[in-house]
């Protein structure tokens, strides 16, 4: 199960793998509802691999964090590379030539682990 943490166990979960996803969420949302398994799904893929881990925050419990990162819509997977925010080709092609930073949505299994995939390649 993915784990939830508040604005200290993010950043620091992003200190320890190379690609870390964190999930931002609300109770509320029912896409941020339907994204969990996905996720749970993926962790569990990835479960053998201390290079990829896998967060999630409540953002409307901890608004600052969401402020913080410029969260506009959820869910919204931010992905961090090394520590940093990651910058990638929206898989969906939704942001043409625009690199970004997040997974905006529920999306389907294959964004996810096609972001993860090409970090892990860097």
């Amino acid at each position: 199960m993915v784990r939830e943490v508040d604005i200290e166990g993010a950043e620091y979960a992003v200190t320890k793998s190379r690609v870390t996803l964190v999930d931002c969420w609300a109770p509320w949302c029912k896409p941020c509802k339907d994204l969990s398994p996905i996720l749970e799904n993926l962790e569990k893929s990835y479960a053998d691999n201390p290079d990829v881990s896998f967060v999630k925050i409540d953002v409307q419990e901890h608004h600052e964090y969401g402020r913080t990162h410029g969260i506009m819509a959820i869910p919204c997977v931010l992905v961090f590379y090394e520590g940093e925010p990651a910058l990638f080709d929206d898989p969906s092609g939704r942001m043409g030539e625009k690199k970004t930073d997040r997974l905006i949505g529920l999306r389907p299994r294959e964004h996810y682990e096609s972001v993860i995939s090409h970090l892990l390649q860097t």
